[in-house]
């Protein structure tokens, strides 16, 4: 049997029959039934009806598990998150027909191990410092809350080393349905799935809040991949100390053509009929406050590209991949007009 961190708490999915609730719509309230995934004696047979009819989440092999959960956390998770059409397939290719916002999960063994996320990996994680890694494996209550909560997708608060960054529980904000600025994420709708999910539900604020100044979805990601992050000038992280010399690429405070000398070009990201996300704090799209960020770039759990990225070109229809993109060049040229 798997040990089970107790980072990690114990798991719980979403329910069968969709509830919209008020805290990350899914996990709490009426939308978390406690059978779904823990068992009292590991030795259910049969549903919960006075004739053992019903339906029942299958038990794992090799149990019984931690905190009474009815299998290892990750295949408990894809017991309803993978294939399934009452909840959102996160792992290899979609059951559904929408085009995902994060994309896919890998797992260890899969041949696709270097296109995002990889579920059970114990490798460190890319510009963490300090180090972190999970000696049990990657699992998804690495980074969402499985009880539910108030953050955005139920994003955990405390994801990596975020609390030895000296900083305190991190929630991403949204609101759905009515546009607020001072909220991170505005999503257009909550129902039904195919459209709660994809990517063109949701778009990305950017807020005027001094602890966000790397924005907050950035900065949520930076609890595991710390160098990456950084305000613009800090020799440490970016770089940028004149707006210009770069030593990894911005993912906030810096918009599209704020610059004069070749870098990035508003014209010509808004000149791509299809358009990678990119922050705004005015919530228009395209305009001169548009910021890239991690998901103007990667696919949050992955796609069939190296990094999870978007080779976006601009052109063609849309899917996880990009779209008519084939190669990194397009993703760089949705903002860079650099070689033609």
């Amino acid at each position: 049997m798997r040990r089970i961190s107790a980072l990690i708490g114990i798991v719980a999915l979403v329910i069968c029959v969709p509830v919209l609730v008020a805290a990350g719509d899914f996990h709490s309230g009426a939308s978390l039934v406690c059978s779904d995934c823990h068992v009292m004696h590991y030795s259910q047979s049969h549903g919960y009806g006075s004739d053992g009819s019903g339906f029942f989440t299958p038990l794992g092999g090799g149990g019984p598990f931690h905190y009474l959960l009815r299998n290892e956390v990750n295949e408990l998770c894809l017991t309803c998150h993978d294939g399934s059409s009452f909840a959102p397939d996160v792992y290899g290719a979609n059951a559904n027909s929408y085009v995902r916002q994060a994309g896919g999960l890998n797992k260890v063994g899969d041949a696709n191990e270097e296109s995002g996320h990889t579920l059970n990996a114990t490798a460190t994680a890319p510009g963490s410092n300090p180090v972190w890694s999970n000696a049990d494996g990657l699992n998804c209550a690495n980074c969402h809350f499985v009880h539910g909560g108030s953050s955005w997708r139920n994003l955990a608060g405390n994801p990596g080393n975020y609390s030895t960054l000296g900083r305190s529980h991190s929630l991403v904000t949204y609101a759905t349905g009515t546009q607020d600025l001072t909220k991170d994420i505005f999503q257009t709708a909550a129902a039904p799935m195919n459209v709660h999910y994809s990517y063109n539900n949701v778009q990305f604020n950017e807020p005027a809040t001094a602890a966000y100044f790397e924005g907050a979805y950035a900065y949520w990601c930076k609890g595991c991949h710390t160098d990456f992050h950084g305000a613009k000038g800090d020799a440490a992280t970016v770089g940028g100390a004149t707006g210009e010399e770069w030593l990894r690429h911005p993912n906030a405070d810096a918009n599209i053509g704020a610059l004069g000398g070749g870098h990035s070009d508003l014209a010509t990201f808004t000149g791509r009929a299809n358009k990678v996300q990119v922050m705004s704090a005015s919530g228009v799209i395209p305009s001169a406050d548009n910021t890239p960020s991690c998901m103007s770039c990667h696919k949050a759990h992955g796609n069939q590209n190296g990094f999870g990225l978007i080779f976006m070109a601009g052109t063609g229809t849309v899917t996880e991949q990009g779209d008519d993109g084939t190669s990194v060049r397009a993703t760089c040229k949705q903002c860079h007009r650099q070689g033609g």
